[in-house]
């Protein structure tokens, strides 16, 4: 049985589990389809109207997703990632952007310089989300907001990995449900088959997700307030089969996607991900 991992275990996982895929990142990453661009984009546009468009931070910046999205609403762009290889892939030529090799829990910049924060994708990634917040708070200007996306739901992760209680009698699962069941349980698997990179480097790297079981949206907004923001948002998203009926009909999407909200906490363990918004 592995020991449980420690902090600068999980650390170095993500070094070298992002080393693995930085040269081919943003070609089979999901969120770097054009769709889902298009809505980070607008998420983008909407925050620096609100915050100000001065300077935004992006934490876990990877190979410059948020970098690239944000270049024509902000005046200036600092990416930090702890991985070379991964900010050795982004792009920068624009002079708004800069970008510095640190750990989020400790970043060498001032206090009270930045208009927004983002944190796409990332924030499952660390062993302990409260000090890369506080670091945010810090870096926030009055009035500025933190902004996250794609925090995995530990409602969901719950039910499907419920599901692994009952597979020894070979349930038959519809096609929608049993490919959720295979991505929670055994993508790590997957990965170390494609990457060739262990099993437990990917788990560890995902840290939240595959090994505390996803996030709690309770009690990060408990803790984003308690390292002090004075409002924070939640807003779950991206409900299970909502790829193939916005295929089918994005108004029948929207439509199912406002009534599953209209039914919260009832519905939540149904959302994949949810976001969070906090402000200074």
């Amino acid at each position: 049985m592995n020991d449980p991992p420690k902090k600068d275990d999980v650390l170095q996982a993500n070094i070298d589990f992002h080393t693995v895929l930085a040269d081919t990142y943003n070609t089979e990453q999901p969120h770097f389809r054009e769709e889902n661009k298009v809505l980070v984009s607008n998420q983008l546009a909407r925050l620096a109207g609100l915050a100000g468009s001065e300077l935004l931070i992006d934490l876990g910046c990877g190979t410059g997703f948020i970098i690239e999205l944000a270049e024509p609403y902000y005046h200036s762009i600092i990416g930090i990632d702890i991985t070379p290889a991964m900010i050795s892939q982004v792009d920068l030529s624009s002079r708004k952007v800069n970008i510095l090799q640190a750990n989020t829990e400790s970043i060498p910049l001032n206090d009270n310089i930045a208009n927004v924060i983002t944190a796409n994708s990332f924030l499952h990634h660390l062993y302990n989300i409260r000090p890369t917040a506080a670091e945010a708070y810090r870096l926030l200007k009055a009035g500025g907001v933190f902004y996250s996306e794609e925090d995995p739901n530990s409602y969901f992760w719950d039910s499907i990995k419920g599901l692994e209680v009952v597979d020894k009698e070979k349930k038959n699962y519809s096609e929608m449900v049993d490919r959720e069941r295979t991505a929670v349980l055994e993508s790590h698997g997957k990965i170390e088959a494609a990457k060739r990179i262990s099993a437990r480097v990917v788990q560890m790297a995902e840290y939240q997700k595959m090994i505390r079981g996803g996030m709690c949206a309770e009690e990060m907004e408990k803790m984003f307030y308690q390292t002090g923001f004075s409002k924070v948002g939640i807003e779950y998203y991206w409900f299970l089969g909502q790829g193939k009926v916005m295929s089918q009909s994005p108004n029948m999407s929207q439509k199912i996607e406002s009534y599953l909200r209209s039914i919260l906490p009832i519905s939540r363990q149904l959302f994949k991900y949810f976001k969070i918004e906090a402000w200074k």
